[in-house]
């Protein structure tokens, strides 16, 4: 009788904490936010995926920040508002850049360290801008496409 009892409480705490789970998980969408469709962009750099860049999507139409990032095979699904999958059909000027920053210790003294470094851009510049990068797309029900940004490059980033 007793472990009959304890079944039921463990399944009562397990079907209220899905339910809270599910609850506080599910957002409403903001108002105004257009029905989104289905995207992933795949990202190469000399033929290999690229691993790890951001990919952002821009367009005049829409007023919401649209993209993500590439994983290690070199896809990123893309996501509006930066939660909800998909992006709003339109046409869009495609980003991606990728920086990494290499860290450097320096002794200021025998009990005190420092720490700097450099940082590096490792797509080409035009890429990365939304004036200048020649990467496209056209979001139109479920989409996918593929770009290739060229020869790896390691640019340090100038302090502004």
């Amino acid at each position: 009788m007793k472990n009959n009892r304890t079944r039921r409480i463990v399944a009562l705490a397990l079907f209220v904490a899905t339910s809270c789970c599910f609850l506080s998980c599910s957002k409403p969408r903001p108002d105004g936010l257009p029905p989104l469709v289905s995207c992933k962009i795949t990202v190469t750099q000399d033929s290999q995926p690229l691993a790890d860049a951001t990919v952002s999507l821009y367009s005049d139409d829409v007023p919401w920040a649209v993209g993500g990032t590439t994983d290690a095979s070199g896809v990123a699904v893309i996501y509006t508002h930066g939660q909800y999958a998909g992006a709003p059909e339109g046409n869009y000027v495609v980003t991606v850049t990728k920086q990494v920053v290499e860290q450097a210790e320096v002794a200021l003294s025998p009990s005190v360290m420092t720490q700097g470094g450099k940082a590096y851009d490792l797509v080409e510049e035009q890429y990365g801008s939304r004036d200048k990068s020649p990467l496209t797309l056209e979001v139109s029900g479920k989409t996918t496409e593929k770009f290739d940004v060229g020869a790896a490059v390691r640019n340090e980033v100038k302090a502004m």
